[in-house]
């Protein structure tokens, strides 16, 4: 039932249009500045699958949105919506479970597609930018085995 719930905050949809456009935007640009190297292409590639990967977790949460508050709507006594499947209820998880993980190796590469396009300012840019990098890598790795062994109950 939480899934439901989720799905109608539309957290994961909002968050992952705008970092899809950032992304699009970052890539568009990278494109504009015609400076043929593997590194700017490399980080083209980044954002661009950095992009796509926001856009699977936007349609998968916003497809998911719609079809259930199409039975939340028709169904708005709540002894009917708690009648809702198991089967039901472990689809939608497990669909929300692939937006969520596209969502957050997407996350992931946008940080990576920062470190690596800053190299292309200057060497000194470069090094500061991984190291800051790295250490958000680093705390968004801690802090996402944290919430996924959080134990509420």
């Amino acid at each position: 039932m939480n899934e439901i719930l989720e799905l109608q905050t539309g957290q994961v949809a909002f968050i992952s249009s705008l970092m899809a456009g950032f992304s699009l935007t970052i890539a568009v640009q990278i494109i504009r500045m015609r400076m043929p190297s593997k590194l700017s292409t490399c980080c083209f590639l980044l954002f661009t699958i950095s992009a796509l990967l926001f856009l699977v977790a936007l349609y998968i949460d916003v497809a998911l949105s719609l079809k259930t508050s199409g039975i939340l709507t028709a169904h708005s006594n709540s002894t009917e919506i708690n009648a809702i499947s198991q089967a039901a209820l472990d689809k939608i998880t497990f669909l929300r479970n692939i937006g969520t993980s596209a969502a957050t190796a997407a996350f992931f590469l946008f940080v990576i597609s920062i470190s690596l396009i800053s190299w292309i300012e200057s060497k000194v840019s470069g090094i500061a930018i991984s190291i800051i990098g790295i250490i958000v890598i680093a705390t968004l790795l801690s802090v996402r085995y944290l919430i996924t062994n959080l134990t509420l109950l």
